[in-house]
């Protein structure tokens, strides 16, 4: 290669077409890193073995996440170099796709698809990095219409030229809008083509991919401005209803459908195409309003930086933390945040030291001190509840208390002092006595039960009376007892085979379902046991030959 060593660039190429995948990346590493963007110029036979290297390179990818790596790195190179040595790099590529277009396979045509559309975006990219230059658009133009649907080679790469046609607009609507001089610089040459190929399936596709698409929007563009709805100009809609209501495309496709140097076979498509953008043009003059094409977005300014303001948050001051820090917050609003942000910080640095007190003031009953229960550090207005009258209660830990020994006082005297714990033994959720309670019934209770009882059973004279103890009767439910086989009704054909659908009878009989009719099975019989069989016994006789005919022989011998 030019300004390398002599055996530098073959041995490159070779190792960009290998087959080990650590080989291929090496050497696209090294080419687009280190070689390509060193090169100030490249001859045209240098970059077509190196782009012979970069297809097969491509060829070998397989699987998505490393086609899609390989096509983003080969494409993005292509805003990073020199313009002259971009369009090279674009219009060798062009040419490699159309004279490879025919041995890619069905398998690998869609990362070539993919190819393709990176790199048409990224040609757009390298557009706007130079600011949409006018002569630099209409030169770069000129090499991609002139590398694909203008070729005058023998390749038959029509697929390369379909794919352009079909996403030339998808891929251009990004960068979107641009001045009106840029645009016509970009769509001008696809009406020239209208009547100078020859090859309908390329005409039919620019007209459905792109100047139908104007027409669709145009039209949409000017039933919203009689509705007097309002839509964002960033929008398809807008952007591209004003390009094809701003730029005379009818008078355009009218002098070349009308010039003699235009494709016979095309004439009719031509002025069809004329008179669909005349008749837009005419709505529009009726409708009587003026419209602009949207001012281009300019890339190069950054987003203005929010100002950031100084304010206090309005946190509850501790006493050992003193005055609280001032929150900086973003100027739209976002002081609330802040806020919250500091209020759990403050809950944090709380929560370590005074999270809970042993139960040691005067306020606490004598149950809590001897246990040694902890409470909640917060003593005053621990819970604020309101009853039914809509009275609030304040329950403090003295109310608590005074609630627990009069608990305590009702369970002594209903006898239940054995059975229920204190209220301080049990367990708490979130600083506050748990609700539930387990129902145990003790052993003192069913023997104070059961005498109580056996001696009313004696004072009235009945010394075999019963104990208190009320006998249940347990029931023993076996669903495999209790389920009835029901055919199906009506029966199904004889060719499907159905198992019979099995319903619950009695108590396991859900509400609103028929009891299904029951089949008594019979009980199981013993099989007695045949007597050996004619065949058995012909197996036996035929078994005993072989010894007979041994017999024979052996006496055959002795003889």
């Amino acid at each position: 290669m030019a300004g390398s060593g002599a055996g530098e660039g073959p041995t490159l190429i070779k190792q960009l077409a290998a087959c080990d995948k650590s080989t291929r990346d090496r050497a696209v590493r090294s080419l687009l890193n280190t070689w390509l963007p060193s090169q100030a110029e490249v001859s045209d036979e240098e970059m077509k073995r190196l782009w012979k290297g970069l297809f097969y390179c491509v060829w070998h990818a397989d699987k998505l996440p490393s086609q899609s790596d390989l096509i983003e790195k080969l494409s993005s190179v292509l805003p990073k170099l020199e313009p002259g040595l971009s369009l090279q790099y674009f219009s060798v590529f062009l040419l490699t796709m159309r004279r490879e277009w025919t041995g890619i396979d069905k398998l690998r045509l869609d990362k070539f698809y993919l190819l393709i559309r990176r790199f048409l975006n990224c040609f757009f990219v390298m557009l706007k990095k130079w600011s949409w230059d006018l002569d630099f658009t209409r030169r770069s133009i000129r090499v991609l219409i002139d590398g694909t649907f203008l070729a005058d080679d023998k390749f038959q790469g029509n697929g390369v030229n379909y794919h352009i046609a079909s996403i030339f607009l998808e891929e251009i609507r990004p960068f979107l809008p641009v001045k009106k001089e840029v645009v016509e610089v970009l769509l001008e040459p696809f009406v020239g083509i209208m009547g100078k190929v020859g090859d309908k399936v390329l005409v039919g596709k620019i007209r459905s991919n792109v100047f139908d698409v104007f027409v669709k929007m145009g039209r949409r563009f000017l039933e919203l401005r009689r509705s007097g709805d309002e839509v964002d100009e960033g929008e398809d809609l807008v952007v591209l209803g004003t390009i094809s209501l701003l730029m005379g495309f009818s008078t355009k496709f009218y002098d070349l459908g009308s010039s003699a140097d235009c494709c016979q076979g095309n004439r009719k498509v031509v002025l069809g195409l004329h008179e669909e953008f005349l008749k837009l043009e005419k709505d529009l003059t009726l409708l009587g309003i003026d419209i602009s094409i949207p001012e281009p977005n300019e890339g190069g300014e950054e987003d203005e930086v929010p100002e950031l303001i100084r304010i206090a948050s309005e946190t509850e001051v501790d006493g050992s933390d003193g005055v609280s820090e001032p929150a900086e917050v973003n100027a739209n609003g976002s002081a609330r945040k802040a806020l919250k942000k500091s209020k759990k910080a403050k809950k944090a640095t709380r929560g370590s030291g005074t999270k809970t007190k042993k139960c040691k003031n005067a306020e606490c009953s004598p149950a809590d001190q001897e246990n040694d229960v902890m409470v909640p550090a917060q003593s005053v207005n621990s819970s604020i509840e309101q009853n039914g009258d809509g009275h609030s209660i304040t329950f403090t830990e003295s109310v608590i208390s005074n609630l627990q020994l009069q608990f305590e006082k009702v369970a002594a005297e209903v006898g239940l002092d054995g059975d229920v714990a204190s209220a301080c033994d049990l367990p708490k959720v979130n600083g506050a006595v748990s609700k539930k309670r387990k129902r145990v019934k003790s052993v003192d209770e069913q023997k104070s039960q059961n005498g109580e009882l056996t001696n009313q059973g004696d004072g009235e004279g009945g010394g075999t009376a019963k104990t208190g103890e009320k006998s249940t009767k347990r029931v023993r439910f076996s669903m495999k007892n209790n389920l009835v086989w029901k055919p199906h009704s009506p029966l199904p054909p004889q060719s499907l085979r159905l198992p019979p659908s099995v319903t619950p009878r009695g108590s396991a009989l859900k509400k609103g379902i028929p009891p299904g009719p029951i089949r008594e099975v019979p009980p199981l019989t013993k099989k007695v046991k045949k007597a050996k069989s004619v065949k058995k016994a012909r197996k036996v006789i035929k078994s005993m030959y072989p010894l007979v005919k041994r017999t024979k022989k052996l006496k055959s011998v002795s003889s």
